[in-house]
């Protein structure tokens, strides 16, 4: 049992547990056998919290395409610079993953969130009291940013410490609250344009963003998992041994009435209880009182704090969990060329998802329904997501979840080619559908790819690093297609620019995947070797 919590106590965690009872370490060789992850259990209400964060972020961002055209007609400005604001705040919300880690690994995951979602409801509402774009590039993208990024990460990462075998499931499970969120939040912001204006729409929008702290308190680490198991078992196994509660009570009376330490003291009487005070013990014990009182009461202060905002202690090592940046696996080619790809996937992914309204609005139709075919690519992402979990997991497909992986890049790029020659608002629903369920299955299944790539131990890490580059990737894709809407006059062309960023996507990752292959293949070699020798 040292080796389950080291570097922390029961004392630390729960005063009252370390008072009642000492678990004992005898029997506990297997202490790894403890830390792995019980892929069940609370893990599926961690999951229900990552989903309720993705339908309010995933909503969200979505939305972007609708805020820029209410941006766009409040303000007149250009297309480039009214794009910035939404770029800037999606780009915060994923570079700061490594940060967000550090924050939640510092003060909790459940602290990180509850931070997350007030700045960001906070940023929202004061975006209605903007009265030119500027304004929105402090409130809309810096603090918006902030708040989505301190609670977007580490609510995802914790999915997979409660997982291992069905970790493909809980994360597409997890995940398709981004689809519920497109389907349900894009057609609501539309309805408040419409019917409440600028300023209404903000004002509302950052009340529904505050539930994200409905979501924070669904999060608890691991360590809580494995301490109340623990205690579970052993106070199973020790039922017969504990002391009532009123014994305890009646002995600790005794003690207090007999303290050696002070002069005062009683002499029994049959039933009576005849006292002898002596002045200065009476304030002496009055004292030793008040300390304990005291004592006590700073105790339950931390307990209560520390069960509110619990902190996992089953990280790595305390070395690697100092380093912010693990800049060391870019040393690998396979992991080097996936964060390249999905950075190139993500400026395409981005700049379609906040020109899609526009787009399909600058092919004569309504404004309604476009805000409707983007809701429809929202609610098949989820289907993506889910589906996408279910069929890589499967043991005859896992061997090969690369190279699907790649194919699927290889569809979203088909699918950005072909928007851009559509006239009707069914092809557009069918189409968005698809590309929706494309980009689903891509985001969703990052992580159980960095798996196939790295160690496992390295997934919460690589993790960081990965979601940095999918920043910087919403930072320069829809500007850049905004760029090019002001000097060629049409939406066109920004999809075929994403068609183009996804093709060279699809090509690097097929890279990787003959890296990952060959990497593979020596592994078995040098097995193979030390086994014979």
């Amino acid at each position: 049992m040292g080796d389950l919590f080291k570097g922390t106590s029961l004392d630390d965690e729960d005063h009252s547990f370390s008072q009642t009872a000492t678990v004992p370490t005898e029997g506990m060789k297997n202490s790894e056998r403890d830390c792995r992850a019980p892929d069940g259990g609370y893990g599926w209400l961690v999951v229900l919290g990552c989903f309720v964060m993705h339908i309010i972020i995933g909503g969200l961002d979505r939305s972007e395409g609708v805020f820029f055209l209410l941006l766009l007609d409040t303000f007149g400005e250009s297309v480039q610079l009214t794009s910035w604001p939404g770029a800037v705040v999606c780009t915060l919300q994923l570079t700061l993953g490594p940060l967000a880690n550090a924050f939640s690994t510092r003060y909790s995951v459940r602290a990180s969130v509850m931070v997350g979602g007030v700045l960001a409801s906070l940023g929202l509402i004061l975006n209605s009291f903007a009265t030119n774009i500027y304004f929105l590039f402090f409130t809309h993208a810096i603090i918006g940013g902030v708040g989505r990024g301190l609670a977007y990460t580490p609510g995802l990462s914790l999915v997979g410490l409660y997982f291992d075998k069905r970790v493909g499931l809980a994360t597409g499970l997890g995940t398709s609250g981004v689809g519920l969120g497109t389907f349900v939040i894009v057609p609501l912001v539309h309805f408040f344009t419409v019917y409440y204006g600028y300023t209404g729409t903000y004002l509302i929008i950052g009340g529904l963003a505050a539930h994200l702290l409905v979501a924070a308190m669904l999060f608890r680490p691991p360590s809580f998992h494995y301490k109340f198991t623990r205690r579970h078992e052993y106070t199973t196994q020790n039922s017969t041994k504990n002391i009532p509660a009123e014994d305890l009570e009646q002995e600790n009376f005794i003690h207090e009435k007999h303290d050696p330490e002070t002069n005062s003291g009683f002499i029994s009487n049959d039933k009576d209880l005849i006292p002898h005070p002596d002045p200065y013990s009476v304030i002496k014990t009055q004292q030793k009182q008040e300390r304990r009182l005291c004592t006590r009461m700073s105790h339950s202060i931390v307990s209560s704090m520390q069960i509110c905002f619990p902190r996992d202690n089953y990280r790595e090592s305390k070395e690697n969990s100092r380093k912010l940046f693990h800049l060391y696996l870019l040393k690998k080619p396979p992991f080097t060329l996936f964060c390249i790809s999905i950075w190139l996937f993500t400026m395409a992914f981005r700049a379609a998802f906040t020109f899609m309204p526009a787009l399909v609005k600058s092919k004569g139709i309504s404004e309604s329904e476009a805000a409707m075919a983007l809701s429809v690519a929202g609610a098949v992402d989820s289907l993506g997501r889910i589906l996408s979990g279910l069929i890589l997991d499967t043991t005859l497909l896992r061997p090969y979840r690369p190279v699907l992986y790649t194919l699927i890049i290889f569809g979203v790029a088909a699918v950005a080619f072909v928007l851009p020659t559509l006239n009707s608002i069914a092809s557009f629903c069918v189409f968005c559908a698809l590309y929706g369920f494309f980009t689903g299955a891509f985001i969703s299944q990052k992580s159980v790819i960095l798996v196939d790539i790295l160690e496992p131990k390295h997934v919460s890490n690589s993790l960081g690093l990965l979601i940095g580059f999918q920043g910087f990737g919403n930072l320069l894709g829809p500007p850049l297609a905004g760029y090019l809407k002001d000097n060629l006059g049409t939406f066109d062309e920004a999809f075929y620019l994403g068609g183009g960023l996804l093709a060279v996507s699809g090509v690097l990752m097929l890279i990787s995947n003959c890296f990952l292959r060959f990497d593979k293949r020596k592994k078995r070699k040098c097995l193979s070797i030390s086994a014979r020798h």
